[in-house]
C-alpha cells in the first residue's frame, strides 16, 4: 500500500508540474503571440508611413519642378523684354505729360512736345518687376500644390475653423 502511495504521490507531483509546465508554455506562447501582433502592426503602420513619405516626396519633386520650369520661364522673358528694350523693338506705352518743345520754325499741326520715355533704370525696373511676379505667382502655385496634397494625405480636417 506504501508503494501504491508513492507511486500515487510520485504521479500526482508529476501532474502537477506538467500542468504548471504547459500553463507556462501557453502563457510564453500568448506573450508571443501579443509580441508578433504588436509588432505586425508597428510593420503596418511603418510601410503606410513610408509610402506616404515616399508621395509627399514624389509630389515635392513634381511642385519643384513646375516651380522651377516656371522660375526658367519667367527668366527667359525677362531676358527677352531686357533685350526687346534695349534693341528698341518694343516700347512701354506710358500716360506722360511731355514738355513742351518750342521750334522756331513750328508747323501747323506738327507736334511741340518731346517723346515721353522711360529711363534706362526704368525699363530694367520694369522687366525686373515682370520676373518677380512671375516668379512669385510660380511659388505660390507651388506652395498651394504642396498644401493640398500635404491636406489630402494627411486628411486634415476642419483646419482654420471651429468645428
Amino acid at each position: 500500500m506504501r508503494v501504491l502511495i508513492a507511486i500515487t504521490a510520485a504521479l500526482s507531483v508529476l501532474l502537477v508540474l506538467a500542468l504548471w509546465r504547459i500553463d507556462n508554455v501557453t502563457s510564453e506562447r500568448d506573450n508571443a503571440v501579443t509580441a508578433a501582433d504588436e509588432s505586425a502592426v508597428k510593420a503596418e503602420s511603418l510601410r503606410v508611413t513610408l509610402r506616404i513619405s515616399r508621395e509627399l516626396i514624389t509630389d515635392y519633386q513634381a511642385a519643384e519642378a513646375e516651380y522651377q520650369k516656371e522660375t526658367t520661364d519667367a527668366q527667359d522673358e525677362a531676358d527677352r523684354l531686357r533685350r526687346c528694350l534695349a534693341d528698341g523693338t518694343c516700347g512701354l506705352r506710358v500716360n506722360a505729360t511731355c514738355v513742351r518743345v518750342d521750334r522756331p520754325t513750328a508747323i501747323a499741326g506738327e507736334p511741340d512736345a518731346g517723346t515721353a520715355e522711360l529711363t534706362a533704370a526704368a525699363g530694367w525696373d520694369y522687366s525686373a518687376l515682370q520676373q518677380g511676379l512671375k516668379q512669385h505667382r510660380a511659388q505660390i502655385k507651388g506652395l498651394q500644390k504642396a498644401l493640398i496634397g500635404l491636406h489630402s494625405k494627411c486628411k486634415i480636417i476642419g483646419v482654420g475653423s471651429n468645428g
